[in-house]
């Protein structure tokens, strides 16, 4: 029969073992060379064309710009879905750099033949960012 001076010292003897990887594994060598300090990533910014959205109906507008990487807004209010754009900001062609989703002004006017019902919507479901023309 194991006597239970002998069980005691066994699974000490496990405990020890198990535990004495895990301390060497976090303490940190301390003969490693001096690691330089991390700086942060630069991104080289990409350029994104405004495209033309003037006589298009809103709805599809405000896709068209969501898929191109643009966040937009309604100056004036009356964003409903059957409305027609009929000026926009930055002009169509317009370069300018992706800063995340930049911002692009429409102007709207109503559509004679289908009523506005509904809420309008007046600008992107998420925040635009800074319009910074792209040099030449």
């Amino acid at each position: 029969m194991d006597s239970p001076a002998r069980r005691v010292t066994a699974i000490a003897t496990l405990a020890f073992l198990t535990a004495v990887p895990f301390a060497f594994a976090s303490n940190p060598h301390p003969a490693s060379a001096p690691k330089a300090p991390l700086r942060p990533a630069t991104r080289a910014l990409t350029t994104l064309v405004v495209p033309d959205l003037q006589r298009q109906p809103y709805v599809f507008a405000e896709g068209v710009l969501e898929d191109a990487g643009f966040s937009w807004h309604v100056a004036g209010g009356n964003g409903f879905s059957a409305n027609t754009v009929v000026s926009q900001s930055p002009a169509p062609g317009t370069r300018v750099l992706d800063t995340g989703a930049p911002l692009v002004t429409l102007v709207l006017e109503r559509n004679r033949v289908y009523g506005e019902h509904g809420k309008p919507e007046n600008k992107s479901p998420y925040r635009g960012t800074a319009l910074k023309r792209a040099s030449s």
